[in-house]
């Protein structure tokens, strides 16, 4: 059956952790998909606002194609909307998942920017992952910023957004949120095509929504 579904902005590591030796070791493990993009080595950060000509792009699956064109122009919507609702007057262009297909790394990154006259780029990537087992754990989920730790229940599929503001003559993180949606599924729903599509389609629609509440809270946070 299908349970119901956790929302949640990640913590950063440092902030669960307060002294990482008594940690314990993760269950598992992976990258997103924005991390895939820049091989894995953690932005550093700085402190650069987003400028007044930004590119939004959302990261494709490199395994199965772009993320289905509703979801991406939701997630471009939303980081649309927040940027326009601080005090700064910006020109917001939407990035084409090809420019992110036919190259990755903070090179290709600036050569996108130039094409499409931009100084800062908001890219977005989200990741599903279900944990089949009996018993949670601890996931360590490696993001463009760094690795975050999820404490994961059991028979749980994760969602997973990672956002990063990238101010391109640095190469440095301006801005980065996490943003997760815990859906309670077990295993035999998840073995069932059907149901298994549903579980996905709820925990996309739950993360999106948890997105939009996040970056809108984050952006009007600047006008104070």
């Amino acid at each position: 059956m299908i349970g119901r579904t956790i929302c949640r902005v990640a913590i950063p590591l440092a902030l669960i952790c307060a002294g990482c030796a008594s940690t314990p070791e993760p269950v598992a493990r992976f990258d997103t998909r924005l991390a895939g993009y820049f091989d894995g080595e953690p932005l550093e950060r700085g402190r650069h606002p987003a400028s007044a000509r930004v590119g939004v792009g959302v990261l494709p699956s490199e395994s199965s194609g772009a993320v289905a064109e509703a979801n991406r122009l939701s997630m471009i919507a939303a980081m649309r909307k927040a940027l326009s609702s601080d005090s700064v007057k910006r020109s917001i262009r939407p990035i084409d998942d090809s420019y992110l297909k036919a190259g990755r790394g903070l090179e290709n990154l600036r050569q996108t920017g130039k094409l499409f006259g931009v100084d800062t780029i908001f890219l977005l990537s989200m990741d599903q992952q279900f944990r089949p087992q009996e018993s949670g754990g601890l996931v360590r989920v490696t993001t463009a910023t760094g690795p975050r730790d999820v404490d994961l229940p059991s028979q749980a599929l994760l969602t997973y957004i990672d956002v990063v503001m990238v101010d391109l003559a640095s190469g440095e993180a301006g801005y980065a949120r996490q943003v997760i949606s815990e859906l309670g599924v077990d295993a035999r729903t998840w073995t069932d095509p059907r149901l298994r599509r549903q579980a996905e389609a709820d925990a996309t629609a739950s993360a999106l929504q948890r997105l939009q509440t996040v970056l809108s809270e984050d952006w009007s946070a600047q006008k104070r």
